[in-house]
Formats: structure tokens, sequence, C-alpha cells
């Protein structure tokens, strides 16, 4: 059996934790005799084949958006034809894509089911479903995820900075109108207020034509199971399969070297404000210098936001000495990184699918004090394996992280009820299933 998948994103140049995710489900896909091929977008004018971890990877040139229906996905980036005539040349026995993006999206999701190929569709982050990346309405409330034009509109125009009356007031413009001054104001700021109803109308359709074309739709948790039955996908299109971790995280942790009495505390991720990266260093510089701990952030800066961000938090902590900024790992990296701290920190304001840091924290044994909602809170039960904290409560983190310096017996009792985690090798048995499943069809 040969499966193409596709995402937005690749190693080398990036490695999130859907890259990771694919990469890891592909080695574990090859012990089960399913041969895998990797196509992901690259920026450029010419295709690049190279082989990852033993698995052949097409990359495919997008060449820069160079219209704003391009960027968002209206039409086919630059190359899409390349891409077709190498889906159609790969033979493939089941097309599985893992993004949502416009190099990587609708189009090339409906050109795999033009070729006759069974497909699935796997979602990977919340902003497949929610405009604002978060799952958070308004900001603060969890979200059910029903995507609901003036709902919808209204959260993300807060989002983006204008009065909830504003908001309110630009959601409720009759679709037909939204979509035609969007057709014809250049792009500022006032133009995507007015569009608000048509470009939510729009992310609806995309999502309820993405969920038809793919034969099974896959979801890493429960929240983004609950949110696809509140958006009307058939329960029995939908398949929950949890994440899981490699093969080498079960490098456990070693409690006994401490270091100076103090707390180890780790963090792994992105300097993102949706990491909660910001709300873990002020709750870190709150807490009084007599408060013995270390926190080492090992973080990845992608983009110019995330870049931007880091030198700013950089300007700002470099006066305490509790505070360590490492240079990012390779992911092959992180499995002894994780095993030499105390505590995992996960302090996202957004619900995650995931993220896969938590598993590997505590794949490794390592106790995990994360956010309470998402996935995170799917994974952390408070008290037993770990701990949570309400999200972007700065005072609740000082408290949390105070309280494991002067408590440390407690990491010892929460290290005792880490259960084994689930591995990949689980995960691509699954999607074997499911595959061979959909060949019999």
């Amino acid at each position: 059996m040969r499966i193409v998948h596709s995402l937005g994103w690749y190693f080398p140049e990036t490695c999130g934790g859907t890259e990771v995710y694919v990469d890891s489900l592909v080695r574990e896909l090859a012990n089960l005799d399913v041969q895998s091929i990797i196509a992901a977008p690259r920026d450029g004018t010419t295709d690049e084949n190279y082989s990852h971890h033993g698995i052949s990877v097409h990359r495919y040139a997008v060449g820069p958006a160079q219209s704003r229906d391009q960027r968002r996905g209206e039409v086919p980036r630059e190359g899409f034809d390349q891409f077709s005539g190498w889906l159609q040349n790969q033979h493939a026995d089941v097309y599985h894509q893992h993004s949502w993006t416009a190099g990587c999206g609708l189009h090339h999701l409906q050109r795999a089911k033009e070729l006759g190929l069974p497909t699935v569709l796997t979602i990977h982050l919340p902003g497949n479903v929610c405009l604002r990346d978060t799952m958070l309405r308004n900001g603060k409330a969890i979200c059910d995820g029903k995507i609901d034009i003036q709902r919808c509109g209204a959260c993300w125009a807060m989002h983006s900075g204008a009065s909830s009356w504003v908001a309110e007031t630009f959601s409720r413009l009759p679709c037909a109108v939204s979509k035609r001054l969007y057709q014809i104001l250049p792009e500022w700021r006032l133009s995507t207020l007015l569009a608000l109803p048509s470009l939510v109308a729009e992310h609806r359709h995309h999502f309820q034509e993405m969920v038809a074309l793919a034969d099974r739709v896959v979801v890493p948790c429960q929240w983004m199971y609950d949110a696809m039955l509140i958006n009307g996908v058939l329960p029995a299109k939908i398949n929950l399969s949890r994440q899981g971790v490699s093969q080498e995280f079960p490098l456990q942790s070693d409690p006994s070297h401490q270091t100076n009495g103090r707390l180890r505390v780790g963090f792994f991720g992105r300097w993102s404000t949706l990491k909660g990266i910001d709300v873990l260093l002020k709750a870190v510089q709150s807490l009084p210098p007599s408060v013995a701990l270390d926190l080492n952030i090992y973080a990845l800066a992608p983009g110019k936001d995330e870049k931007a961000l880091r030198q700013r938090i950089l300007s700002s902590v470099s006066a305490d000495p509790r505070l360590h900024v490492e240079e990012p790992l390779l992911h092959d990296q992180v499995p002894k990184a994780i095993a030499e701290f105390d505590l995992i920190v996960v302090p996202s304001i957004c619900l995650e699918t995931g993220p896969l840091v938590v598993l590997e924290a505590l794949a490794a044994g390592v106790p995990v004090l994360g956010s309470n909602m998402g996935g995170i809170a799917e994974w952390v039960h408070h008290g037993k394996n770990g701990w949570l904290v309400p999200a972007g409560d700065v005072s609740a983190w000082a408290g949390a992280i105070r309280f494991f310096v002067e408590h440390p017996e407690r990491l010892g009792e929460l290290r005792k009820g880490i259960a084994p985690m689930r591995t990949m090798r689980t995960v691509a048995a699954e999607m074997a299933a499911i595959y061979y499943g959909l060949c019999r069809i």
C-alpha cells in the first residue's frame, strides 16, 4: 500500500507539531509495510526532492502568493498544475492531507478526489475551525466551535482591535453586501471589517467543502471531535485518534540529580503569545528572588512575529538570573533535554489539540504544569500526573510554581501517577486500519 501524505510545511525548514507527527507516523507505517511519500509546498520556482529519515519527500514550488485570493486559498497558488501531475504519477492508494493552508488546502484535496483516490483529512490545528486560532470566544470563554457568521465575525473583529460595538455592528452586514465591498475595496483595515460576514461565510463554506471531500476526518482530541459534530460532520466519518509519542521518548527522567536544591522548570514550544510564554515569564518575575528555581526556555521563532516577541521579552528578562533562554533544539535532542527537568510548563492560552510536548514530558516521566483547557486538560489530570492552572492567570501560575518550589515532595507523588503513554506505533496501526478500510469500499 502506498500513501501520499501532504502538509503545509516540513523539515528541515520547520519542525512544528504537525511535522513531528507526520514524520513519526510514516516511520511507524513503514514497519507495517505501508509505504509513504511526503508532499509539501516550498517557496520558489523549482521543485525539490530529498529523503528525511529514510522517507521520500517531494517539495512542490508554489512561488509567492501574488493576489489576495491566492493568499486566502480562493484560487490555487502558482505551480498547482505541477502538483496535480506529480500526484497523478504517484499511483497512490490513499491521499492523506494534514494541513489546510493556501499551499496545501482545498484545491489539493479536491484534486486527489478527482483522481479517484480515497481521502483522509487530519485536522491538527484550532485555526481550521476558528478564525481567531484560539477557540476562545472574545478571547475569554471556551467556544464550542460552531462556525456562525455573526458570532464568529464579531469575535474575529474584536481580536483585530475593534470595540465590541463596532464588531457587533459590522458582523450584522448582509453577506451579499459584505462580499461586494470586499471585492471592490482595496486592502485596508476598514475594508476587512466591512468584509467580515462574507469572510466568515467563506470560511464556513471551505470547511464544509473540506470535510465533504474527505472520506474520513481524523481528529486528535475530544474537543475537536465535538467541534466537528456541532458543525454537522457525520459521526460515521470522524475518527478520534489521539496523538502518540515516538519510540525515542520512553527515556525516563532521573529525579535524584538535583541542581543545588532549585526547582528545574522547562518550557518547550514557540515564541508565541498563544503559547503563553509571556504569562509564564511574568509569573516567574513576580516571585521574590528567594524562590529558588531555574526556568530554561527552548523556543522556536520561525516567523517575524515570533522573532519580535522573542526580542521584546529578552530585553525585559535579562536582569533575572533564574531565566535562561537556550538555543532551540533539534527534535531528536528533545527527549534527553526534557528528562533533565523536574517540571515541564505548558501555559497555552488557546485550545491545543495536544500539544505534543505534554505527551513527551509524561512519556519521560516528568510532571506537567499546564493550562486547564483543551487538549492539555485531556492529558493532564490535576493532582495525579500533573497540575492544572487557569490559562492566562499570572498570579495563579506564580502560585503554582512557588508551591512546587516549597513542596518538592509533591513532584515525586505526581511522577508515580504517570501512566505509560500512547505511542505513534498505536497511531500508525489505527491509520493503517483506516487506509485498508477505505481501499475495501
